[in-house]
């Protein structure tokens, strides 16, 4: 990641995200930043902060799409939040610090997971010895260990008995959480956890399994016993405070609009919560405290009737970049259908083939599934590209269902057919019983 330009990551992002070209240059100099800051001098890098920014616009117009990509493409931890489902200390809800926890579970989730792929071969060659150890003291004795080894490979002892000492596998206790929101995601809890598992014990018996099943325990214990023994929740942690990534949906939501009365002093509250976060400041997790200096904020929202200038002057300061994405039009409705990898129609067709159907859609017909999904964003509710899916569910529905028994084969659609069939999605609309 480290090589990628900001032309470059907008580049990559034209892969996967169509137009919206001035947030794609807004979050590739963000991650860009990133690099920079890394290689800055020791003495000015503490002081370099991130460039957190705000994207505003409709639903289904490829905020969240443009995050996702961005995390993907640089493997770092990434969450998604909706700040609604957080309130202001003292009200029923998630605490904002929960945000934080999450961030940090998932980096070291993804550090646990690089330490297992870099010695992934020395793993399976530990369960391999373990199991020809098992295999030679049961009804192979005397076998020469390259000859087990061959049909150990070969799959050929997958039903063959061992008899081994493994640790038991302890029932997962569910507890109730220690206050509203809180559960073990904050470390009383966890520490409360980790004790009452330690109460159970972790009891190691002699246990006679299959080679099919007794490989799946044996690589789980010695994975457990690689990462007991290596530094991934070191690692977890800086990749959260140096390369993580939070995305706040529905920002405009906590804005209040009642003068500070009734729900808007939990709106209002929720806002002065996240300020220490995105300020930066350093938050207890189970694994360590992390500071949220350099953690890369991003929020979105449709900001109807509302403006990024309507959050208190303190949060507005901290997401000093704004963005504005435009709204979809039937144009940009036809390129995300057919051109992104991994398109909707690619997608629909993999299904289908699946099936043993090979779709075809003519170009017309894509067109028409276009102009179906941007006049029905116009009439009703506008979701941006979320329209697609509903529409061409429609249009295939026959396929869908009949697939594999009553249709099969090549199916070939065609502007004139697919016209027939939309035309259907508006007169049901019509007659009140427009579902999708």
């Amino acid at each position: 990641m480290g090589d990628l330009t900001p032309a470059e990551i907008v580049k990559w992002l034209d892969r996967h995200v169509i137009g919206q070209e001035a947030a794609k240059r807004a979050v590739a100099i963000a991650l860009r930043n990133r690099f920079r800051r890394r290689n800055a001098p020791d003495s000015i890098r503490n002081e370099i902060y991130p460039s957190n920014l705000i994207m505003i616009g409709p639903t289904g117009i490829g905020k969240t799409e443009i995050a996702k990509r961005l995390a993907n493409l640089t493997g770092a931890p990434f969450i998604k939040v909706e700040a609604t489902k957080y309130t202001e200390t003292g009200y029923v809800g998630r605490d904002v610090e929960s945000m934080i926890r999450n961030l940090v579970r998932q980096a070291v989730n993804i550090s646990a997971e690089r330490a297992r792929s870099q010695r992934g071969e020395h793993l399976h060659e530990t369960v391999e010895s373990r199991l020809i150890e098992a295999l030679s003291k049961t009804g192979y004795k005397g076998m020469d260990e390259a000859e087990l080894l061959r049909m150990l490979r070969a799959g050929r002892l997958e039903d063959a008995e061992v008899e081994l000492i493994i640790a038991d596998s302890a029932p997962q206790m569910e507890i109730l959480p220690l206050m509203p929101g809180g559960g073990f995601d904050n470390p009383a809890g966890e520490n409360l956890k980790k004790l009452m598992q330690k109460m159970v014990g972790n009891r190691r018996r002699r246990r006679k399994l299959p080679v099919s099943k007794a490989r799946e325990r044996l690589l789980e214990e010695e994975t457990s016993r690689l990462l007991e023994g290596s530094d991934h929740v070191e690692e977890g942690l800086r990749l959260a405070q140096e390369e993580g990534i939070i995305f706040i949906d529905e920002i405009d939501k906590i804005i209040g609009s009642d003068g500070g009365k009734g729900p808007d002093v939990s709106r209002m509250g929720v806002q002065r919560d996240l300020l220490p976060l995105v300020e930066g400041s350093t938050v207890q997790t189970r694994h360590g405290p992390v500071k949220t200096d350099h953690i890369l904020f991003i929020a979105a929202g449709a900001f109807h009737g509302s403006s990024p200038a309507d959050l208190i002057p303190e949060l507005q300061g901290r997401f000093p970049m704004r963005v504005t994405l435009d709204p979809l039009s039937e144009a940009d409705l036809l390129r995300i259908l057919i051109e992104p990898e991994n398109c909707l129609l690619t997608q629909y067709t993999a299904l289908l083939e699946a099936d043993g159907v090979q779709l075809r859609l003519s170009r017309a017909a894509a067109e028409t599934v276009a102009r179906t999904a941007f006049m029905l964003n116009d009439e009703t509710e506008d979701i941006g590209a979320r329209r697609l899916r509903p529409v061409l569910s429609y249009l295939l529905d026959k396929e869908l269902f009949g697939a594999p028994d009553l249709v099969s084969g090549r199916i070939r659609l065609n502007g004139r057919a697919a016209s027939a069939i939309l035309s259907d999605l508006a007169d049901r609309r019509e007659d009140g019983n427009y579902i999708l």
